[in-house]
């Protein structure tokens, strides 16, 4: 049996590498399109928004049929971060609280996703919206940096960081949101 899945495994790697297929890629790629498709079908929110998020989308979908798969995943998360911020949605805010999940059998309480709730790294923590307030700055800044030392061709990108400069003080929620569609358009175009 463990000859047969090693021989199972070389054959598929010897296949990636003839084809030239990075199946990693793929599949991220490939379940990134896949959640984009999900949240654009009930998206609304501002319209200028929108539109580039459509923009990106169907820059993804290509990438993605011209076997471009990197550049697919980026440009699918530029766009889904871009129909976050249409919706108004803030990943600076904070979330309200979840339920707790039901206890499996054999489930110490203090194991799982809320098991640290109360440590300083986890989500109860007072001052952690403040602390994430203080990163969005830096953020467009970087977005601004990359823009620049990378020679970024595209217009979009540009119009991005210039919105996410405009809306730094009086929307910072959706300023990191467009800042970081930026900066995966800006991978995009790099290839890393």
């Amino acid at each position: 049996m463990k000859r047969a899945f090693t021989g199972l495994v070389l054959l598929m790697a010897g296949l990636s590498l003839a084809q030239g297929t990075d199946y990693g890629q793929a599949a991220v790629a490939s379940a990134t399109l896949a959640r984009l498709q999900t949240v654009a079908q009930g998206a609304t929110g501002e319209e200028k928004l929108l539109a580039w998020a459509k923009e990106v989308k169907a820059r993804a979908e290509g990438s993605y049929e011209a076997k471009a798969y990197f550049k697919a995943a980026r440009e699918a998360q530029a766009a889904l971060l871009l129909f976050r911020a249409a919706s108004g949605e803030s990943q600076v805010q904070a979330r309200g609280p979840k339920p707790a999940p039901r206890m499996g059998m054999g489930r110490h309480p203090s194991f799982g996703p809320r098991g640290h709730a109360s440590a300083p790294w986890g989500k109860g923590w007072p001052g952690l919206d403040a602390r994430r307030a203080q990163r969005v700055p830096g953020v467009v800044d970087r977005a601004e940096k990359e823009l620049a030392y990378y020679r970024a061709q595209d217009s979009l990108v540009k119009d991005l960081v210039a919105e996410a400069k405009d809306r730094l003080s009086k929307e910072p929620g959706r300023a990191f949101l467009l800042a970081r569609a930026a900066l995966a358009l800006i991978s995009a175009e790099r290839g890393f």
